[in-house]
Parts: C-alpha cells; structure tokens; sequence
C-alpha cells in the first residue's frame, strides 16, 4: 500500500455550502482509504469556517491547515504549500474539493508516482449539470467518457490536459520549492508549477513554444505550454484513468475570477527567459505524434478518441444537446 497525502486548497468565501459538502464527501473517501488528507484552509472566520474546523476536529487522518485571511483574496498557492508542511507521507497528491472522490483512479495515480514516474497526471473532464447528476444518481464514470469520446455533448463541458490531479514526491516537491505564491485568485499557479516541475526532470525541453498561451477546444489540438505538458497524462487518458470535476456555476465578474489575466503576465514573466530558446521545427505538432505513439505503444485504435480532435465550438451543439 503507498502512503498518501492528499492535499486540496480551500476558500469558503465562495460557494461555501456546495463546497463543504464535496470537502466532506472528499474526507470520507480518503480517511476510508487509510491516507491522510490535508486541507489548505483559508480562514475567513465565518460560520461556514467555524463550522468545518469543528466537525474535523479529531476527525482520523483529516487535518485543516488554517491560514487566516485579513484582507484580499486567499492564495491558493500558499494555501497548497502550508498543507503540504503537514504532510506525513511520501507521496503527495493534489486536487480541488470539486474532483470527484475516485480513489481507485487516486491509488493509479499514488502508484505510479511511487514506482518512479515523476509526476502522474490524469486528465480532467469538466461535467456539465446533467453530467454532474448522472454520477450523483449512480451513473459510471466509464459510462461518461464513452458519452463523450462518442461525441455526445451532454454530460461533458470540456476535457483539461494537462490538468492539476497529480501526484509525485514529497521530495521532488520540496526540491522545486513548491507552488510559486506571487499568483493571486483564479489561475496559472498550477500551470507554473507543472511547467517549472516538467522542466526541472526533464520531461519538456525549453522552447520559446512554451511561451504560446492559447486556450482549445479540442485537447488533442492545444497549443504551446499546454500541448507540451499534455503528454504526461496521455497513457492515462488512453488507459481510461480520467478525474472527473463536479458542475459549479462561475460568476466571471468576481474579483477571484478578475485576476486571471494579471496572473498570465506574471507567468509570462517567470518564463520569459524561454524567449531565447528556439522555438518548435515545423511539422506533425508534438502532442498530435504524442498521441499516435502512445496508442501504438498501448495497442489502442486513435479512431476511438477522435472526439479529441473536435474544435466546434460547444454552441453548434445546441441542436443534439436538445
């Protein structure tokens, strides 16, 4: 059995209900698991935080990290980095309140790490509402990836990859200095630190392609720092080892939405010495030859997953959707 510490960030300013209950609903997977998880708790002292320190109090291998918050915004950075100082085991493994508790997809990714890949990365798919009460009514998770990879729109949103359910060493952590804090709000510090990690072992090459921030449609057709980071959940996405993130609705105008383009620059400036390195040869896009590979490797058909391929805006859907 690998020893596990979970490690999710948590600010109750927002959405504080839907947001207890998927943290408690997470606690009781992870403390049936025998694993340790760790809540990086941005204190606001409301009553939803008094609240949720009570009912964890003594609650067996669940911890509350608490980091009060006097003004601004929480730091979901700083929130990560302060739970893992609480880390009891080896291994980490980190995602939000909103993935849903699959600990059979955690221990696939808790293994991997442990048998020496440096960071075991699932891919993420994003559930519309139906999607979302389709699980909660008992529906299979593999009965929801092959609505989607079958182009069927409506239990799914958008896929993530490269995405931040991942898990590797404590150590490695600890040696790249773990999430960088300067980023505020919604965004990019999971991205920072995938890159610098991805960088520091190798496993992405310096390119002035990385550079390239453009969000996608189709996953299989990203673009700079994310089609070169996807690579790393590929064999898990073709092996069917997929997170799946619970529907939330988004208020964009907030303040901790608002703060997604300030944190793009700040990224852009932490990886600005990449201007200096070549940039990709011209020909197959890495992440489309990534693929064909893995599928050859794997023994996989890539006609199944050609879903992935499909760049049409989610509004031409609305026909099928209805």
């Amino acid at each position: 059995m690998v020893a596990v510490t979970v490690v999710t960030p948590l600010d109750l300013s927002r959405r504080a209900d839907g947001l207890t209950t998927r943290l408690l609903a997470l606690a009781e997977a992870i403390s049936s698991a025998g694993w340790q998880l760790v809540v990086g708790h941005a204190d606001n002292n409301s009553v939803h935080d008094r609240w949720l320190a009570a009912e964890f109090e003594g609650k067996a291998g669940v911890e509350l990290a608490s980091m009060k918050v006097r003004r601004g915004m929480a730091n979901l950075a700083r929130l990560r980095n302060i739970a893992v100082e609480r880390a009891a085991n080896s291994i980490l493994l980190f995602l939000d309140a909103d993935i849903h508790p699959d600990v059979a997809l955690f221990r696939t990714l808790a293994e991997q790490a442990s048998a020496g890949l440096p960071l075991a990365m699932a891919p993420c798919v994003y559930l519309s509402d139906a999607g979302t009460q389709f699980l909660c009514d008992g529906g299979k998770l593999e009965d929801i990836v092959e609505s989607a990879l079958s182009f069927e729109p409506k239990y799914v949103m958008h896929w993530a990859m490269p995405s931040s359910v991942m898990a590797l060493s404590t150590e490695d952590y600890r040696a790249i200095g773990g999430f960088d804090e300067q980023y505020e709000g919604h965004g990019y510090e999971d991205l920072d630190f995938m890159l610098r990690f991805a960088l520091a072992k190798g496993m992405v090459e310096e390119s002035a392609d990385l550079l390239v921030d453009r969000t996608y449609r189709a996953p299989l057709l990203s673009e700079g720092f994310r089609s070169a980071l996807s690579p790393i959940c590929m064999d898990n996405l073709l092996k069917g080892n997929v997170a799946l993130h619970l529907f939330h609705g988004k208020d964009k105008e907030e303040p901790y939405h608002q703060r997604r383009a300030d944190n793009a620059s700040v990224f852009q400036e932490h990886f600005s010495y990449l201007n200096d390195c070549p940039g990709p040869s011209v020909g197959t896009p890495q992440l489309v030859a990534e693929f064909y590979s893995a599928c050859e490797r794997l023994g996989k058909n890539p006609s199944d997953f050609f879903a992935l391929f499909d760049a049409r805006p989610r509004n031409m859907l609305k026909r099928k959707l209805l």
